[in-house]
């Protein structure tokens, strides 16, 4: 087997690739947020669609996600706590459009007991003591992503394996996004939590190469001597 190559490694969607992959949700929260009153498929878009937008916007991989506690959010002041386990702890701003999505779940939120500031919109029929403290499942996440890249036929930039995207694309998608709007290296690396700023720099690998490679398939004009 060949050596892997950075450019393999970063696969993202370019923000129009992103707007066309969330369509179909962004377009189940508008008629839901359009109801007088809602039933539990309008609670969970709103959920999912809130899950995604905070991984995006905030370049949390997707456990990170759904670990989130109500504990280490505020909305007030625009930032979460993301405590990694690790202990590579660190604290992330909310960017202003994001607050909204969150807001509106926070609204419908079953009020419960459990810790984690995403659940099962139907919350919980057991007594308070029986509750179960679990963060929803990365799994489900991955599979919801899968069916909204099937249903508008979005596939990934960045490489030619594994092309469909999963919920980590979205945090690539970001930091991808904060570099093509010239955010120091640093920066990233501090929003992304990596511990070395080599891992941030594969990043800025990945546009070089593309950049490179549409230098080698575009010479049409280019005179041969």
């Amino acid at each position: 087997m060949g050596k892997r190559t950075k450019k393999h490694l970063i696969k993202f969607l370019e923000i129009e690739q992103l707007g066309e992959l969330e369509k179909p949700l962004v377009e189940k929260v508008r008629m839901a947020l359009a109801k007088k009153e809602m039933d539990s498929y309008d609670k969970v878009a709103i959920r999912d669609m809130a899950v995604l937008t905070l991984v995006y916007s905030c370049a949390l991989r997707i456990s990170e996600a759904t670990n989130l506690k109500l504990i280490n959010v505020n909305l007030e002041k625009q930032y979460i706590y993301v405590i990694d386990s690790k202990g590579d702890d660190r604290k992330v701003f909310i960017p202003e459009p994001t607050l909204n999505i969150l807001y509106k779940w926070l609204e419908i939120r079953p009020q419960n007991d459990n810790p984690y500031f995403f659940c099962h919109v139907k919350g919980s029929t057991k007594p308070v003591e029986f509750v179960e403290e679990k963060p929803l499942s990365r799994r489900y996440f991955n599979t919801l992503i899968e069916k909204l890249a099937k249903e508008t036929g979005v596939v990934m930039e960045g490489g030619t394996e594994l092309k469909k995207p999963t919920p980590h694309t979205l945090r690539h998608t970001r930091a991808m996004n904060l570099l093509d709007g010239g955010t120091d290296l640093n920066v990233i690396q501090q929003v992304l939590g990596h511990k070395n700023i080599a891992t941030t720099l594969v990043y800025a690998t990945a546009r070089q190469e593309m950049a490179d490679d549409a230098q080698k398939q575009n010479v049409a004009g280019i005179v041969s001597f």
